[in-house]
Formats: structure tokens, C-alpha cells, sequence
């Protein structure tokens, strides 16, 4: 077994990864940085992706509309939480978190570190978010802090895109991510099983894809149903399905034999807010569902990267 992989989970777990990038235990603060997205405003927009209802990703964000500094200030002082925390890592998550212009970009997230206790930032976004201007900024600020930019693949498969209305396609996203790994910044890359007209082949070999992809991180999430997305009227009429949680662990599990033991495993399940959730309602969190899934690969004699 590999060095990175903890003993008991048999993965590389996103918390060991950053006590070695950050020198310490470090806890991810989600704030709403006002953004919007490319493929819902105006100029640009078709729509949005059709899984999408961006409110279910607001569940983290304790105090969303005010300055970022306040946000941060607020979340890490708020009674009850992060008492013994020393490392902040800022999550901006709500849209496409570098879809703005430069200026206006390096302004937020320098607001970012109004506490001695912020690390620094992670800016989850899109594969056509990433220009040269907004690297420039993001690079500037890896001088000094920690940058780490996640980036919404969703499938490896450009048909499965376009029947989910992503509105980019692979090969936009392998460019993207070897622009940001040439500017030396951390990668994750967030993926989905389960999405209409997918395949658990084709999820599955996404680990191999990936591992050759330089990246850093990977965060997976079951395909779900939430209230106000296009696919929500889809599901009622019985026209989508939403897998079932034994055969995600199962999934989960293969993907991971497969995946780099190198590459850190942000997460492993998807969630929303109560009201918003439709289907399916597994009442499970983070911790059961990396507890099942070591399981599942204890019971194989399997680990990550072990069919590599």
C-alpha cells in the first residue's frame, strides 16, 4: 500500500492530504462570493446545467450576501464552531467562482484573508472560467497562500454533457486543468455518477483518465434530484432514475481501485439542503458513506490504486 492511503479508509483522504500542503489540520469555510455562471447570465447563458438548482450548495454558506471579510469573520468566529481549529481554507462555492473580470476577482479573494487563521482559498469553477487573466491572479496569490482551484468535469463523456446542458466539453476541460497545472496550482476535479444517460463503465474509467491528468484531488457525487432544477420535473414524470446506495458504493469502490493512490478523494457523496433534496433520500452523510466504502473495499482485499 501506498504511503498516502490512510490504514483504516484505504483511500488517500483529503484531510491528510492537507495537513501535509498546509502544515496542519486545515477546515474548508464555504462562502458566497456573488457570483453567477456562464451558462445561465445573459451574454453567454443556455439555460444552466439541468441538474442544477445553485440554492442546494448554500447549506455550507452561513451568512451569504454579506462581504466576503465578513463572511469569513463570522463563520470562523461562530459559537460552537472551529474552536480548535488554526488552519482556514476558504471555499468560494456558490456558481462559477472565477467568472468575473480580474480586478474584480482579486479584490474577493484577498478579502478572503482578513483572519491571521486563513491558509488560503479554494475556488471551485468551470473549465471555460479559467483564462489567462483570472491564472494570472490566482497564481499571484499561490505565491504567498495556498491555492487550490476545483473544477467541474461532471462525465468523460461529451454526449452526457450536452444532454445535461453542461455547455463545455472534455477536451475544454483536460486544457483547462493543464493551464492550471502550469501555473503550479492544486486541481480537483468534481465528478458525477449517475447522470442521465451515463454508464458506471464509463464513471469508472474516468479514474484511470484522471490519474493521467496531474491532478491533485477528486470529489465525487451521486447523481441527486433537487426542487427547482429542470431535472426535477423529468423525475416526476419517471424519465430519470437516481441510483440506488449499495450500487453507489459498489461504484465508488471500483473507481477508486483504479484512481492514483497520489490523488486525494475530497469527498465521496453529494448533498442538499432539507426541503430542497427529492430523491434519493439515503439520510447518509460524508462519514458513512467513506465508512461503507472502506468497507466495501476491505471486504474485496482491494485499496485505492490497486487495479491500476
Amino acid at each position: 500500500m501506498f504511503p498516502p492511503l490512510h490504514p483504516d479508509l484505504r483511500f488517500h483522504n483529503y484531510a491528510s492530504y492537507l495537513r501535509r500542503r498546509v502544515g496542519g489540520a486545515a477546515v474548508r469555510i464555504s462562502v458566497d462570493g456573488g457570483f453567477t455562471c456562464p451558462n445561465r447570465d445573459g451574454s453567454r447563458g443556455t439555460g444552466g446545467c439541468l441538474y442544477c438548482n445553485n440554492d442546494s450548495f448554500t447549506g455550507a454558506i452561513l451568512y451569504p450576501g454579506l462581504p466576503v471579510e465578513e463572511q469569513v469573520r463570522r463563520t470562523i468566529l461562530a459559537p460552537g464552531r472551529h474552536r480548535n481549529a488554526r488552519h482556514f481554507l476558504v471555499y468560494f462555492q456558490r456558481y462559477s467562482n472565477s467568472y468575473a473580470p480580474p480586478g474584480e476577482l482579486e479584490r474577493l479573494y484577498r478579502a478572503a484573508f482578513c483572519h491571521p487563521g486563513v491558509a488560503g482559498i479554494v475556488v471551485g469553477t468551470r473549465p471555460d472560467c479559467l483564462g489567462p487573466e483570472v491564472l494570472d491572479v490566482l497564481e499571484g496569490i499561490g505565491r504567498t497562500a495556498y491555492v487550490s482551484i476545483e473544477i467541474g468535469l461532471q462525465s468523460k463523456s461529451d454526449a452526457v454533457l450536452a444532454g445535461i446542458n453542461r455547455g463545455h466539453t472534455v477536451d475544454e476541460f483536460v486544457a483547462a486543468v493543464a493551464a492550471v497545472r502550469a501555473r503550479g496550482i492544486d486541481t480537483g476535479v468534481h465528478l458525477i455518477y449517475g447522470l442521465p444517460g451515463d454508464t458506471r463503465a464509463n464513471f469508472v474509467e474516468t479514474a484511470g483518465f484522471l490519474s493521467g491528468l496531474d491532478i491533485q484531488g477528486v470529489k465525487l457525487h451521486h447523481f441527486h434530484v433537487v426542487a427547482g432544477s429542470p431535472l426535477a420535473n423529468e423525475w416526476e414524470r419517471g424519465r430519470v432514475r437516481v441510483p440506488e446506495y449499495g450500487e453507489y458504493v459498489s461504484a465508488c469502490a471500483d473507481f477508486l481501485e483504479r484512481l492514483s493512490p497520489e490523488v486525494a478523494v475530497l469527498r465521496l457523496i453529494g448533498s442538499a439542503p432539507p426541503g430542497m433534496l427529492i430523491a434519493p433520500l439515503w439520510e447518509k452523510g460524508g462519514r458513512e458513506m467513506a465508512r461503507d466504502v472502506a468497507a466495501e473495499l476491505e471486504r474485496r482485499g482491494t485499496w485505492q490504486g490497486a487495479l491500476r
